[in-house]
């Protein structure tokens, strides 16, 4: 809201007038638009000015002061209720996860006992059924896993430390086992960054195995580059698989957001998780793709 206080509220309300502030009582009047201007800069909305029965000048910034007064507070609020859903929000879905982790392990170790008891043909129709019950609940076991790790960026400040990002990239492909479905080569020695070290594990592990996930190609083909700025480092993460169609680009980062309904472990939120956290350090990530050319993921860090 924005409220201007000049020559057209006077052309609208004629018979303000000019005022002077030699005398006490304007003086008196200046002194509390200039507290009540304080006042909504610490964000404090309690303050209401009277104006006066002059209906001058200083009357008019008066009333303009108290409908932005009014405006803020409302926005404030507004944005308070907003912060607490969220914060509830967060807070469920951590437990939920939490929840729902037990049942779940309840269920492996009931399909493995049915394998031992039953001993059935790898051709029959009952080992179909609880291969299928065993694929079906370890992909509700990594969409519990990505909720948690979403859920938990929102947190309390989380602990910054030195880390390599050459040594996080050869941890992550060592681990993940993406050697073995992946050719990685960096091109430029990766620099030393201060960050929340499982958090950079977070958007390395989720940025290669996107990547490999959606590889089109009998060898993945993954290519790491860093870029120097003045303040920051551009750190892009490219691939040669199929590509991102224009429309979908800025979907992918949406929590739960699947583009290719042909990977039936895809969770869709990966990539979301990846922004959130950068983005809760204030960093940004964006893609560059096009279709049958392979994707670029760049992501912004703190020098």
């Amino acid at each position: 809201m924005r409220i201007d206080i000049d020559n057209s509220y006077l052309a609208k309300n004629p018979e303000t007038k000019s005022v002077s502030f030699q005398d006490s009582e304007n003086s008196k009047r200046l002194g509390d638009i200039l507290d009540m201007i304080g006042r909504i800069a610490a964000l404090d909305f309690t303050a209401v000015l009277n104006p006066s029965s002059k209906n001058d000048v200083v009357d008019a910034i008066a009333v303009g002061l108290n409908m932005l007064s009014e405006e803020l507070n409302s926005n404030v609020v507004e944005k308070t209720k907003l912060d607490e859903v969220n914060c509830k929000l967060e807070r469920f879905a951590h437990t939920t996860a939490h929840d729902l982790k037990s049942p779940l392990n309840s269920i492996v170790g009931l399909v493995t006992i049915l394998e031992i008891a039953l001993k059935p043909d790898k051709d029959s129709e009952v080992h179909s059924c609880l291969l299928k019950i065993r694929e079906t609940t370890t992909q509700m076991k990594d969409l519990i896993s990505g909720i948690l790790d979403y859920s938990k960026i929102a947190g309390d400040e989380i602990q910054k430390e030195k880390i390599d990002l050459n040594e996080i990239i050869f941890e992550v492909s060592n681990l993940d086992g993406i050697l073995s479905r992946a050719k990685i080569e960096i091109i430029d020695i990766l620099p030393t960054i201060l960050f929340n070290r499982a958090s950079m594990v977070q958007v390395i592990r989720n940025l290669l195995d996107n990547a490999v996930k959606y590889s089109d190609k009998k060898m993945c083909l993954i290519t790491v580059r860093v870029k120097e700025m003045c303040d920051h480092y551009q750190v892009s993460i490219s691939d040669n698989g199929p590509g991102i169609a224009l429309e979908n680009q800025k979907r992918i980062f949406e929590l739960f957001t699947k583009v290719n309904l042909s990977k039936p472990d895809s969770q869709g939120i990966g990539l979301a998780t990846v922004r959130n956290i950068l983005e809760t350090e204030e960093e940004k990530i964006w893609v560059e793709s096009s279709l049958g050319e392979g994707t670029v993921f760049t992501f912004t860090i703190k020098k």
